[in-house]
């Protein structure tokens, strides 16, 4: 009998440094520094950052300017011309990065890199991103239509110029093809599901759980206990994290002030942003990150308003179990009745072989994930039903809003985009928006396998997007959100999903610290490494050190703030004791696997144990047990075991990583889950150290007071090309913490600019 799928893959980073660079290239790259003189000779494929060059199918002059990070403004005179010039940008700096993304979309990343990503080629093929774009081509307004074009243009321009491609395609011997706005489409589409992959093992355990002990189980994952916190809970807002907005009456400066730093793998350069200011004599006026492959800004401001989002990991899926027909396995009982398995045969090509076969199936109901001769699992997605033709374009009539309104019409409607927007405006107001897709189920057997035979268990389309939680200016004066609950139980409808509340928590006890703030507390509370985790669990941590006849380290546990930083052995001492934890969990009888038990660590300990599944269990002596482990392994500051490496994808080559400078670190770092300045780390039990993997991949700070002070890093550098100067030059700022300004006005963009480079059309001015 098929059971709950186990997490599909992370996108991009962990299966390339696996599978990346095989022997032919060491030598390829030994050549290449005999032949052409090394590093000096790539480096004439770096973007130029001055200068005057051609772009064919410019209507007008482009004029470029770069601050000293790599920062573009680009000031054109028609919106179409401004993308054109991005899409150019974007190949010029990431355009090995794009080739990565459109392949992975596509299901074609074995074909580069070889047959360690076939598993991952399958799986995206088997959700059919290009296939769907291909076979249901989005109806795009012309508008909409005649930009992508442009952008498209911008790319396959840059790409046309064989003689400055990034060092990595003349490593694997490949020469990308033309990019189509197809390419884009599917990207966009990909965008969707791309933030579900985030709470992938979040939902795997919540599964798992549910699976194992039933509806018990599930009423205790929905529930919305004191201690959890919603976005819009009711009879007042919310408590908050990671992004957050505040209202002018509690602004030091008279203005809303912004704040946003969402998290993603940080472990890999080039990171996902790239930081730009768009501005055109026709419309567009842009200041933000956007992603390599897609036209508009994804988070930031242009002017008027300002943008950001967390995921929302609310439950977009279902997992259906279908019968086989006993005589015709080629049929699936659904809901009325038998109906077709369908199945089709993919053919993978690998660089490094033959190409392989494989048959992948669905049926009316979404993707098998896995079949055996009785039945098949199935999994049901959002996305699979809703249409694509308004994505992009709703992502530009974001970047256009002027106004709550308008920007609540496209941020509300993005498809399978299940993510929580904050905004704030030049007016004061401030507001949120979710977006996610919420299925209108005709069930509460939430996180659970349902019989797909079953009528009851049906999805009856979407409830509408003007529907979905908002909020515009609450009388608290503040509101935010990142992986918690939109909602508590005061919605018209229940939206469950995999929610975490930790850093939330934080950003509520410091929200509430004071009546006023300032764009230093924005920054400061942005930093913070003070851990809601520590807070609650530090004075039962120092009850097991008491009660084992360890008073001094009692003391000393009792006597700690809480803060996660890299020189604290007490923050070093938390941190294994804590990551020890789910292991002497699963080591008692009938509980989940230790990596389910990691997910739900929190709300195991927060539930009072006659709710909470495994009630048998003697809290204290998992404690205890997890307490001796930790010791044993020494107490350490965090610093000293937890570290952050960032790598090139190529620097797995061990000859390519020290001749182009590949890798950077390892650096300590502080955090944990639970501090707004996380760290999401990988925990290897044997050496009881912790490998950074995820935290903030972008930090931005509005005060509309002045947007010519707008604090804008990223997490290494804009640029994906190694012998790039701006390949890692953000790098220092973040692990200090230092602040990046990139200001509005064209007077001051002009005054901090470092280089200017004019793009002409063909045939000059």
């Amino acid at each position: 009998m098929p059971s709950a799928p186990e997490p599909d893959t992370p996108p991009i980073s962990r299966t390339l440094k696996r599978s990346f660079w095989i022997s032919l290239l060491t030598v390829i790259v030994l050549l290449a520094a005999v032949w052409f003189g090394g590093r000096g000779w790539m480096a004439r494929s770096v973007m130029p950052y001055s200068g005057e060059l051609i772009l064919p199918g410019l209507g007008a002059e482009v004029e470029i300017l770069f601050d000293e990070r790599g920062i573009p403004r680009v000031h054109a005179t028609t919106d179409a011309d401004t993308l054109m010039t991005l899409g150019w940008l974007h190949a010029g700096e990431r355009l090995f990065q794009m080739e990565l993304i459109r392949r992975l979309t596509r299901g074609e990343l074995a074909e580069l890199v070889g047959a360690a990503a076939l598993e991952v080629d399958a799986m995206h093929r088997s959700f059919g991103f290009s296939r769907r774009v291909a076979n249901e081509p989005p109806e795009l307004d012309a508008g909409t239509a005649a930009l992508l074009e442009a952008y498209v243009a911008g790319i396959n321009a840059r790409i046309a110029d064989t003689e400055r491609l990034p060092p990595e395609f003349l490593f694997l011997g490949h020469a990308p093809e033309p990019w189509t706005m197809e390419d884009v489409l599917a990207i966009a589409y990909y965008q969707t599901w791309y933030p579900t992959t985030l709470v992938q093992r979040m939902s795997a355990a919540w599964r798992e759980v549910a699976e194992r002990y039933g509806d018990e189980a599930v009423g205790w994952l929905s529930a919305f206990p004191d201690w959890k916190r919603s976005t819009l809970p009711a009879g007042r807002m919310t408590d908050a994290s990671n992004t957050w907005v505040i209202a002018p009456e509690r602004s030091s400066s008279g203005a809303a002030l912004h704040a946003s730093d969402p998290h993603l793998e940080y472990d890999i350069a080039p990171g996902m942003w790239y930081a730009a200011g768009l501005h055109s004599e026709e419309g567009l006026n842009l200041l933000g990150v956007t992603v390599p492959g897609l036209p508009f800004v994804a988070m930031g401001h242009n002017g008027q308003i300002a943008w950001a989002f967390t995921v929302a990991p609310v439950d977009v899926f279902e997992l259906y179990r279908q019968e086989r027909h006993p005589d015709d396995p080629g049929l699936v009982r659904g809901p009325d009745g038998w109906e077709a398995l369908r199945t089709r045969t993919e053919t993978f090509r690998l660089r490094d072989g033959e190409p392989v076969e494989r048959e992948q199936h669905d049926t009316p109901r979404g993707r098998v994930v896995e079949m055996d001769d009785d039945e098949v699992l199935v999994m049901q997605w959002a996305g699979f039903e809703l249409p694509l033709g308004d994505l992009v374009g709703h992502g530009l009539a974001i970047n256009r809003a002027d106004d709550f309104d308008s920007f609540r019409a496209a941020a509300s409607d993005m498809s399978a985009l299940s993510v929580n927007w904050s905004y704030s405006d030049r007016d004061g107001n401030i507001g949120y928006v979710q977006s996610s897709p919420v299925p209108v189920r005709q069930h509460e057997r939430y996180f659970q396998v349902l019989d797909a035979a079953n009528p009851e268990n049906q999805w009856d389309g979407f409830h509408p997007p003007e529907s979905r939680p908002w909020m515009l200016n609450p009388e608290q004066g503040w509101l935010g959100n990142a992986n918690n609950h939109a909602v508590a139980d005061n919605w018209d409808y229940s939206i469950p999903g995999f929610y975490k509340h930790l850093r939330m928590r934080r950003i509520a006890t410091l929200l509430e610290s004071k009546e006023v703030f300032d764009r230093e507390d924005m920054t400061a509370f942005q930093l913070d490494r003070v851990s809601d985790r520590a807070l609650t669990w530090k004075d039962w941590l120092a009850e097991i050190a008491h009660e084992s006849g360890r008073e001094r380290l009692a003391d000393d546990i009792a006597g700690w703030d809480g803060d996660m930083g890299r020189e604290s052995d007490m923050a070093g001492l938390f941190a294994r004791w804590f990551n020890f934890l789910p292991h002497s969990l699963a080591t008692m009888e009938d509980t989940p696997e230790w990596q389910d038990m990691l997910m739900l660590t929190d709300e195991w300990l927060h539930a009072p144990s006659e709710l909470a599944p495994m009630d048998w269990i003697d809290r204290d002596q998992v404690a205890l047990e997890a307490l001796q482990k930790a010791l044993q392994a020494g107490a350490r500051p965090l610093g000293a075991i937890q570290h952050l490496n960032i790598r090139h994808p190529m620097a797995d080559n061990p000859i390519l990583d020290r001749w182009l400078r590949l890798s950077r670190g390892p650096f300590p770092i502080g955090g944990d889950p639970g501090s707004l300045n996380v760290s999401y780390a990988s925990f290897d039990r044997v050496s009881a150290t912790l490998r950074s993997r995820a935290g903030a991949s972008m930090r931005y700070v509005m005060d509309w007071s002045d947007p010519d002070a707008f604090r804008l890093n990223l997490t290494v550098g804009q640029s994906g090309h190694p012998l790039s100067s701006h390949f890692d030059d953000f790098l220092p700022d973040f692990l200090d913490g230092t602040a990046w300004i990139v200001p509005w006005s064209r007077d001051r963009v002009a005054a901090t600019a470092a280089n200017r480079l004019i793009l002409q059309p063909a045939g000059g001015r």
